[in-house]
């Protein structure tokens, strides 16, 4: 009896093991390549680029690290367009477009500043790369829409201006991927403020038709929009006296919120991908932690890794970069 119970549990556990194996093996599979992230250190206001060197969370991840500029802001953000041809970044001297392969390869050639020199701590890109969106937190009462002939020189720069609000402290401007809706932190009222951008074609501008999502007494910030700009990643701090930063996903037509960090650290600065599948973010790994961390989280699997560290530095405003898309061969 002993021995057909043992030799029972054991191809049990040979059949889970299978089970697993082929489980993980089958992500590998699907799981799409992880495109390029950009972060930034803030100690030296340095700009960096990794690559993740694996397809799954499960495989041993070859993680390559490269320095690309040391000229940053003190707010050392940049941001890749979603077509993957240009990076914004936010430079001493203001902000400023590089043509993808003028940063990341050339490395010789000057990039094009952003005319006039726009004061934001964070821009936010057009659904197809070809417009940048600005809103100077505490400086404004328009946004500000370029084309990109304001930073590909042989078309014209056309500027749109667009009044908002001088009612709500508005900053940390973000787009959804499909055009439709921008979202605004705002530090007078607590909650996330959202606007549909079809009131972009009236005279009056988009005032009227600001919408205000409340979470109660803790403030919103850093936004993140789904593509269909009906969600929103956001950061709060689940303390109100900033000291315990964590994630939240807030609906912004019902209003509902939930928390998905639960970390002894903070969790901050975080930005979605494309596939709404995975969050770069940056944190303490605990409450008594010096270096600040880039973790990826994936959200399907509910699973966090750390992603880069420099040890006595500070990495932050992680953000992805693009995957191009790979055309079949023909046949």
């Amino acid at each position: 009896m002993f021995t057909f119970t043992y030799r029972f549990s054991i191809r049990v556990l040979l059949l889970i093991s299978l089970a697993v194996v082929a489980w993980v093996a089958g992500g590998r599979i699907v799981q799409a390549a992880y495109p390029p992230v950009l972060y930034s250190e803030t100690a030296n206001a340095s700009l960096y680029t990794t690559t993740i060197g694996c397809d799954s969370f499960w495989a041993g991840c070859k993680r390559t690290e490269r320095f690309l500029s040391g000229d940053m802001a003190s707010f050392p953000l940049a941001q890749w367009s979603p077509d993957g041809h240009y990076i914004a970044a936010h430079l001493n001297e203001g902000w400023f477009v590089y043509p993808k392969d003028c940063l990341l390869v050339l490395r010789t050639c000057d990039p094009v500043p952003l005319k006039p020199a726009l004061p934001d701590t964070r821009l936010a890109w057009g659904p197809d790369g070809t417009t940048i969106a600005s809103y100077a937190l505490k400086r404004s009462v328009t946004m500000t829409i370029q084309t990109i002939g304001c930073w590909q020189l042989d078309s014209p720069c056309v500027e749109k201006k667009i009044p908002l609000t001088d009612t709500h402290l508005l900053g940390e401007i973000t787009w959804s991927g499909d055009g439709s809706r921008m979202a605004f932190s705002d530090i007078v009222q607590t909650g996330l403020v959202w606007l549909d951008t079809a009131c972009f074609d009236k005279p009056e501008g988009c005032g009227n038709d600001l919408h205000i999502v409340p979470v109660g007494v803790n403030r919103v910030s850093w936004p993140s929009l789904s593509k269909d700009g009906r969600r929103a990643l956001v950061v709060m701090d689940t303390t109100n006296n900033n000291t315990m930063h964590q994630l939240f996903m807030l609906d912004l037509d019902s209003g509902s919120i939930q928390q998905i960090t639960f970390r002894p650290g903070t969790a901050e600065h975080a930005d979605w991908s494309a596939d709404e599948r995975y969050v770069l973010f940056s944190g303490f790994a605990t409450a008594r932690s010096s270096d600040l961390i880039i973790y990826l989280m994936d959200l399907e699997r509910h699973i966090t890794v750390p992603l880069m560290v420099h040890e006595g530095g500070d990495l932050t405003f992680p953000t992805w970069g693009h995957v191009p898309t790979v055309k079949p061969p023909e046949s």
